[in-house]
Parts: C-alpha cells; sequence; structure tokens
C-alpha cells in the first residue's frame, strides 16, 4: 500500500511540474501567434479628437462646469401632466412591500409602456400611491386617479 501511494504522490508532483511549465511558457510568451494570424488583423488608425478640433472649441466646457458650485440657474420645474385620457394604467404589481404599476402613454398602436414604483417622479408627476385597481398621480395640478380602462 505504501508503494502504490508513493506512486500517486510521484504521479501528481509530475502533473503539476508539467501544467507550471505550460502555465509560465504561456504567460512569459514561449510561442509566436500562429502563422494564420500573423499580419491579418489590421486595425484602423484613428485620428484622435484633438488633431482634429481646436482646443479654442472646448473652452465652453470649462467656463459651463456643470458641477461648479458656483453655478445657478433655473431648475427645470416639473412637466405639466396630460389629461388622464393620455395614460392608460395597463396592471398593478404588489408583491409584499413591493408596488408598480405598467402605465401606457400615447396614441394607441404608438404607446410607451413605462414601469413606475410607487414614490417615483414619472412624466413631471410622483406615483403617490398604487392600489389593485388604481394608481394616485401628484403633480403640480393637483392629484389624479388613474384606473384600469372600462370595456
Amino acid at each position: 500500500m505504501g508503494r502504490l501511494n508513493f506512486l500517486f504522490v510521484a504521479g501528481l508532483l509530475l502533473l503539476n511540474l508539467l501544467l507550471i511549465a505550460a502555465v509560465g511558457r504561456v504567460w512569459f510568451g514561449g510561442e509566436e501567434a500562429p502563422r494564420e494570424a500573423r499580419g491579418r488583423v489590421a486595425l484602423p488608425q484613428v485620428q484622435p479628437l484633438r488633431a482634429r478640433e481646436p482646443r479654442e472649441r472646448f473652452q465652453v466646457v470649462v467656463a459651463k462646469d456643470l458641477f461648479s458650485p458656483e453655478r445657478h440657474g433655473e431648475a427645470a420645474g416639473p412637466v405639466k401632466l396630460a389629461g388622464t385620457e393620455d395614460f392608460q394604467l395597463l396592471g398593478t404589481l404588489i408583491i409584499g412591500a413591493e408596488r408598480a404599476a405598467l402605465i401606457a402613454q400615447g396614441p394607441k398602436g404608438r404607446q410607451k409602456i413605462q414601469v413606475v414604483r410607487e414614490g417615483e417622479q414619472w412624466q413631471g408627476v410622483r406615483l403617490v400611491e398604487i392600489g389593485r385597481d388604481a394608481v394616485v398621480l401628484e403633480g403640480k395640478d393637483g392629484r389624479r386617479t388613474l384606473s384600469f380602462p372600462r370595456k
């Protein structure tokens, strides 16, 4: 039994040494690329942007620094909520404390569908409450309830 264990350990050691040699050869670049890969791949030469555009053209970025603490201006106000006829409640999802609504906007056939979670801002309004068959939207015009369409 002792001789069999010795041969097994010796075989594993030899296998590990061969594996280390192979990894070392690949790692340190012992082989060239295959013949068919040499010279075939031509990367496009792209001229850097700074070489194409004059530096003065980018001075507006420095002058109107988006993150400057001195930057002031009017904040965009919320978009006026369109009539409830522009929105259609497609579904509500209530799983434990997680609530979401599936709302479509736009003319039939070209509707944009959005998943909105309770408390999120959407189209200039905040989704205040999601119930089983209606949602409550709050905007600068007040609160509006959006229900499932009646057939």
